[in-house]
């Protein structure tokens, strides 16, 4: 029996610590599935004592980590009124678990809360697992996560044993309530009942009853008129309290005309109910295939039509959001001023006008440097940075959202499963690698709707080599400076750094897959749903959750990192820099600049490259900007063509600007999402060393070809 904290002796004969998890459910909600799911071995099988209900226990080892689960009979709730439910309930009050899980059918949650309102009243141990995940889409039920946990003040992880969704995630959601201090049962508000249970919970105070549950508990039981609890409080030597109890329950039956009991238990349903209406969303689905469907799943016209349909709705998110690509089209087309004005009056555009301004204001209002210079060029950006993504991996999650519940994603992600397997990656994979091709935060942020842990973290480390479009600008950039003069090369030079760039992500992709213990091709399970209109209100609950997730999070590390970086920038060993040749990063960059001498550059120019790979942390259209910079051109074309590049160099530039470590707002995500500091730093180490080897081999490669 493993006790609570306790290290025990693993059979490898090293240490672990164990801890002990119940796990409770109604019947059919699929406890046993779960339970063979989660149990790599079964430790224990016996009846529990005094019945024919049999007892398993099962264990789980996670990293150093022991989870012994213990399978509770089926039940509704903890009244005790058959066999079953005091099995539950006597191991819930007087077992030796260190936490809960508690099983709801996410078919169903209207009914199946009930039981987790119960657990949740007892401890805050609690870890709620939505099961049957997989087929609660298809199925038209549509249940807001992040609304469950806030109105719970619980854990809740939704799972499927089927496709071993989530699995991962409950396990680390169990470790971390086991290892919570502080958790505290869920309080419900009992109306015109709380004077009285205040009475029973300061009587009840003193009385060593060795129950795990709160006296505010065992007071609501006692108004129920519960027996077992009331001969617990009578073996205690609480007979007072039990005199009291039942005077209140017979006063409130006569002031009321209801009994005590049904006005908790109707109570609680109100509090379900009422958690139901916010969470949870009911739409009817269609069953039979269409033409649609038919034409999505085609072998031949499936694939294209799918990646058409993902493609274009992606755009159209990123031409609101940015101009991209009409300002490209503009720009190809001669009408400049109206690029650049497709570009001012975009969210993004407009957003940065207004941080714009501001720092202009900050500048002028006679601040002291360098304070006016920290303000206006470090914290003022930083927070134009986080704010201008915003309206960006909104509108892009809106468009994921409405996939998903439309029906459409699904069929599209089956289409394409076959094509992306060869990369190591499921169907689903093709929403994040599409939009990066516009932001690789957004696509970062997609990268949960992978089927599971493994393949999620593929995608977080493998989605950044694709070039966003600022990125994309940077290849403009050099094309115009070095190949202006060939159209037609110029064209092959911007597409072979896209083909390097897809190569290192499918290449990425297959050694992370291997680095994590995964070796097949994954496999894409997944109940398709008929296409139908989607739910707006879903479509905001999943669009909202996630751009909540990125302000608060990766947004508070993007903004210190932004400040970090202007120090680097605008400051030097004598203060603030004259120029950035005399600055932090500068010092920083020549340091770097050996690493230019496997593209044949040294002195000065190599310093300068450098130095742009450092600024381009910021946002990569800032890595030619400062060229321009520090080279003192006002035009950065003229300030690249400076640099004097030879062919052969300026194509392994341009690979390795499109491909090396992404933006600062992307190593963000990146730390959010994986909540690893060691994933992200071996993410960015191994982006800058498989971004050197990719264009050294075409620094190579080109010059056989360009003497």
């Amino acid at each position: 029996m493993v006790k609570v904290g306790r290290k025990t002796r693993s059979q490898k004969g090293g240490e672990e610590r164990g801890y002990k998890v119940a796990i409770l459910g109604n019947p059919n909600v699929g406890k046993s599935t779960l339970f063979t799911s989660l149990t790599s071995e079964v430790a224990h099988i016996a009846n529990w004592p005094g019945t024919t209900i049999e007892r398993k226990e099962g264990v789980l080892r996670f990293d150093s980590w022991k989870l012994v689960f213990v399978d509770l009979p089926g039940v509704y709730s903890l009244a005790g009124t058959s066999v079953e439910e005091k099995v539950a309930r006597d191991f819930i009050l007087e077992g030796d678990w260190d936490a809960i899980l508690v099983l709801v059918d996410s078919l169903a949650p209207e009914r199946t809360l009930y039981l987790a309102l119960h657990a949740l009243e007892i401890t805050g141990k609690v870890v709620i697992a939505l099961t049957k995940w997989d087929a609660a889409h298809s199925s038209g039920v549509h249940v807001n996560v992040e609304e469950l946990k806030r109105a719970l003040g619980a854990r809740v992880v939704p799972v499927s044993a089927v496709t071993g969704e989530g699995l991962d995630e409950l396990t680390r959601a169990l470790l971390e309530v086991v290892r919570e201090e502080g958790t505290k049962p869920l309080t419900v508000d009992y109306g015109q009942l709380e004077p009285a249970v205040a009475e029973l919970e300061h009587g009840l105070k003193g009385i060593n009853m060795r129950l795990r549950a709160p006296l505010r508990w065992i007071a609501l039981r006692l108004l129920e008129g519960d027996g077992y609890v009331a001969e617990v409080v009578r073996r205690a030597g609480g007979e007072e309290v039990l005199g009291k109890a039942g005077e209140l329950r017979e006063a409130i039956t006569k002031s009321t005309g209801v009994d005590p009991g049904e006005v908790i238990v109707s109570q609680r349903y109100r509090y379900v109910d009422s958690i139901s209406k916010r969470a949870v969303l009911r739409r009817e689905v269609g069953r039979e295939a269409g033409r649609l469907e038919r034409f999505l799943l085609s072998p031949v016209w499936g694939p294209p039509f799918s990646l058409a349909i993902l493609l274009s709705l992606y755009l159209a998110v990123f031409a609101l959001n940015t101009g991209f690509p009409l300002n490209l089209i503009l720009e190809f087309a001669g009408f400049h001023e109206a690029a650049e004005a497709l570009e001012s009056y975009t969210l993004s555009g407009l957003v940065s006008s207004f941080f714009g301004l501001l720092a202009d204001h900050v500048e002028a209002s006679g601040i002291p440097e360098p304070l006016a210079s920290f303000l206006a060029e470090g914290l003022i950006p930083g927070l134009s940075l986080v704010v201008s993504f915003l309206p960006l991996i909104l509108t892009a999650l809106i468009a994921l959202s409405f996939l998903e519940d439309s029906g459409i994603g699904p069929y599209a992600a089956a289409s394409l499963h076959k094509f992306l397997q060869r990369l190591g990656l499921s169907g689903r994979a093709v929403y994040p690698v599409l939009i990066s091709i516009g932001c690789n935060v957004p696509a970062i942020m997609a990268s949960r709707t992978a089927p599971d842990e493994v393949e999620r973290k593929q995608l977080m480390v493998s989605v950044p080599f694709v070039p966003c479009q600022a990125r994309l600008l940077v290849l403009l950039a050099f094309a115009s400076a070095y190949f202006s003069r060939d159209p037609l090369f110029a064209t092959l030079a911007v597409a072979l750094s896209y083909v390097a760039a897809f190569a290192l992500l499918g290449a990425t992709s297959l050694l992370a897959r291997r680095a994590l213990g995964s070796y097949g091709a994954p496999e894409l399970i997944l109940e398709l749903p008929r296409p139908h209109m989607p739910s707006l209100k879903v479509v905001w609950w999943i669009a909202w959750d996630y751009a909540e997730h990125y302000v608060k999070r990766a947004g508070l590390i993007i903004f210190g990192l932004s400040a970090l970086l202007w120090c680097l920038t605008r400051l030097g060993p004598g203060g603030l820099a004259a120029s950035p040749g005399e600055s932090y990063a500068a010092s920083l960059g020549r340091c770097l600049a050996p690493l230019a001498g496997v593209f044949g550059l040294y002195g000065s120019r190599a310093e300068i490259v450098a130095f742009a790979a450092l600024a381009g942390l910021v946002a990569k259209e800032t890595a030619v900007l400062s060229i321009a910079v520090y080279t003192g051109s006002a035009d950065p074309i003229e300030a690249l063509s400076k640099l004097e590049l030879t062919p052969p160099q300026a194509l392994a530039l341009m690979v390795f600007f499109s491909t090396y470590m992404p933006c600062l707002a992307a190593i963000a995500t990146i730390a959010r999402e994986s909540d690893s500091l060691e994933m992200t730093l071996t993410s960015v180490i191994w982006s800058i060393l498989a971004s050197l080897s990719a264009s050294y081999a075409v620094y190579a490669l080109a010059s056989m070809f360009f003497t």
